[in-house]
């Protein structure tokens, strides 16, 4: 499955419309159906109202709250899609469906992340702390994708694609703050008085021509679609510290136990 023709951008939303089946109110059914027509053509603004309205009908709507969902990643409004696959996902009872709310969900709160570092060249600023989150929630619900459906290739790749961009700004992270260390300690340095030197025994100026050293430039964070021995190399890592974190937890809640009072 070549998985960028989905969206064009790695992020793949399931476009399951539901079609309306069971019999409810004729406003909800009316509104559902104006939504899925809507959706269908792909006038996704009017696919929101459609949507919108069936869920002043019934708020618990799975099938409202999905594909309200669905309307509005389409129209790219990626907090508010994330709103109502939450919504769905905690009201599915399937769990085929509970898994395509959270890959969705998913999906929202990584396009967001992607949408904030678009254009920002090859090394982009780290990113905001709420965005930062963003990316975790997003990592957070595929993998709850994948408990759910252990066989879903597509949250695989989306889970790796979104860990390893958590990876390379915790390692971006890392080297800013060694670069403030070093303008700190430079700026110590240079408040000291310094004896003048014999101009025959300075060193030379760097070549102004000398190409720069770009080693250690921070990899381009736009996620891209990964190969499947990469996706399984990025899982195999997630799940030992999934392990680790998990063991982490049993400690903290076994009990200390005390040593008895010897007998004498």
């Amino acid at each position: 499955m070549n998985l960028l023709n989905r969206f064009g951008n790695l992020l793949l939303v399931s476009t399951l419309v539901f079609n309306y089946n069971n019999v409810q109110a004729q406003s909800e059914h009316g509104a559902l159906l104006e939504g899925t027509n809507a959706y269908k053509k792909g006038d996704f603004e009017t696919a929101t109202k459609g949507f919108e309205k069936a869920l002043e009908q019934n708020s618990s709507s799975i099938k409202g709250n999905f594909n309200l969902g669905n309307s509005l990643y389409k129209r790219q409004q990626y907090d508010e899609a994330a709103t109502y696959f939450q919504n769905a996902a905690n009201s599915a009872k399937d769990n085929t469906l509970k898994s395509q709310a959270l890959y969705n969900l998913g999906n929202s709160h990584l396009a967001k992340v992607q949408q904030a570092t678009q254009n920002q060249g090859d090394n982009p600023p780290p990113l905001s702390e709420e965005n930062q989150k963003k990316l975790e929630s997003a990592i957070d619900a595929y993998k709850n994708t994948l408990r759910l459906n252990s066989k879903d290739y597509d949250a695989k790749n989306n889970l790796a694609v979104a860990y390893k961009l958590l990876r390379q700004q915790q390692q971006q992270q890392q080297q800013n703050q060694q670069k403030n260390q070093d303008k700190n300690e430079e700026n110590k340095n240079q408040d000291k008085k310094e004896q003048p030197q014999d101009p025959k025994n300075q060193p030379p100026k760097d070549d102004p021509n000398k190409p720069i050293d770009n080693d250690n430039k921070p990899a381009n964070s736009e996620p891209q679609e990964l190969k499947k021995n990469e996706v399984d190399k990025l899982m195999d890592v997630i799940e030992q510290e999934d392990k680790k974190v998990q063991e982490k937890l049993l400690k903290r809640k076994r009990p200390q136990t005390t040593k008895s009072d010897k007998e004498w």
